[in-house]
């Protein structure tokens, strides 16, 4: 199995990365979680859009949303 490393493959195991990451920030009460998830939801969002992915897109969207609210409320 050949692995192709382009910018979308790259962005696509970081943006994996980055939400695990905050996912553990959360599950450890931290703040910073929040953060870091919406950011990963933004590049989810920019490979969901260049991929053509309306599902993935949308939901991203929506999340980013949920994570700005739940950073302001904690």
């Amino acid at each position: 199995m050949q692995m192709n490393l382009d910018f979308w493959n790259i962005a696509d195991w970081s943006a994996f990365a980055l939400t695990l990451a905050g996912v553990w920030q959360l599950s450890s009460h931290k703040k910073s979680g929040f953060a870091i998830n919406a950011f990963a939801s933004i590049v989810w969002v920019a490979i969901g859009v260049h991929s053509g992915l309306a599902g993935l897109t949308a939901l991203n969207i929506i999340l980013i949303l949920i994570y700005i609210r739940g950073y302001i409320k904690k």
